[in-house]
C-alpha cells in the first residue's frame, strides 16, 4: 500500500477545522453574554474552547495524536534505517503525552498545589505554567543540537510551530491568569485571552503535523505500508 503525504492538503484541512472550531466558540461566547435562548448552555458547553470534554478538546487531542503519530512514524524509519532517531521518537512522546493531558485536564490539576505551595498570583495565577515552563526549558536545552542538525526548512517549521504553540500554550496563559484576577474568568476580556491562547496551540500543532508531512515526502518519498501477519 503506497501513502502519500501530501503536506499542503493535510495543512489546509486542520486549518479548516480551525476556523469552524474558532467560530463556533465565537457564537458560544456571544451566546454566554448577550443572548438568553433555553437550552443555550448546551452550544456553549460543547463549543467553548475553555470548557472542558467538549468538541475542541476532542479535537485539540486528535490533532496532537496525529503529530505523535507522524513524529512516531519518522523515528520508526530512521531507526530502520540505522540512522538517529531517539529525538523523534521523544518528540513523538511529547506529543503523546500532551495529547493525554489534553483529555484528562492534568496540567489543571496543578493549579492548585502549586498555587498554594508559591504563593502566585497575577501573571502566574494559573500556576501550572511554571513547572511547565521548567519542562520546556529543559527540553529547549536538549533538542537545541537536533534542531541544527536538520534541513533549514525543517528546523524553521519545527521553530514556527513551536513559538506559535507556546505562545498561546504559555504566552497567552499568563496574560490570561492576569485577565481572570483583574476582571473575573467570566468577563468578556478573558473570553478573548482564552480564545486567543487555544487558537495558537490548535495553530501550532497543525503547522507541526504539516511539518512532520513535509519532511516525510521529502526524506521518504517511496515510504510504503506493509501489513503482514
Amino acid at each position: 500500500m503506497n501513502i502519500e503525504f501530501n503536506a499542503k492538503k493535510l495543512l489546509t484541512f486542520f486549518l479548516s477545522i480551525i476556523t469552524l472550531l474558532f467560530v463556533a466558540n465565537s457564537f458560544a461566547i456571544f451566546s454566554e453574554h448577550y443572548l438568553t435562548y433555553s437550552h443555550i448552555e448546551t452550544i456553549i458547553r460543547l463549543f467553548n474552547v475553555d470548557k472542558e470534554m467538549n468538541i475542541p478538546t476532542l479535537y485539540s487531542s486528535c490533532a496532537m495524536i496525529v503529530a505523535s503519530l507522524l513524529l512516531g512514524l519518522v523515528a520508526h524509519i530512521h531507526a530502520k534505517q540505522h540512522d538517529a532517531y531517539l529525538a523523534w521518537a521523544g518528540l513523538s512522546g511529547i506529543f503523546l503525552f500532551l495529547a493525554l493531558d489534553e483529555m484528562t485536564e492534568l496540567h489543571e490539576m496543578l493549579v492548585g498545589p502549586v498555587r498554594n505551595s508559591l504563593n502566585t498570583s497575577g501573571v502566574l495565577y494559573f500556576a501550572w505554567v511554571i513547572p511547565y515552563a521548567a519542562l520546556l526549558l529543559i527540553f529547549t536545552l536538549t533538542y537545541f543540537k537536533f534542531l541544527f542538525r536538520l534541513p533549514t526548512k525543517t528546523r524553521n517549521l519545527l521553530i514556527l510551530s513551536g513559538v506559535i504553540y507556546v505562545s498561546g500554550a504559555l504566552g497567552f496563559e499568563l496574560i490570561g491568569g492576569k485577565i481572570s484576577q483583574l476582571h473575573g474568568i467570566n468577563s468578556l476580556n478573558y473570553a478573548v485571552s482564552y480564545t486567543i491562547e487555544e487558537t495558537l496551540e490548535m495553530l501550532g500543532i497543525a503547522f507541526l503535523i504539516y511539518t512532520a508531512s513535509s519532511y516525510i515526502a521529502e526524506q521518504f518519498p517511496n515510504l510504503t505500508l506493509k501489513f503482514s501477519k
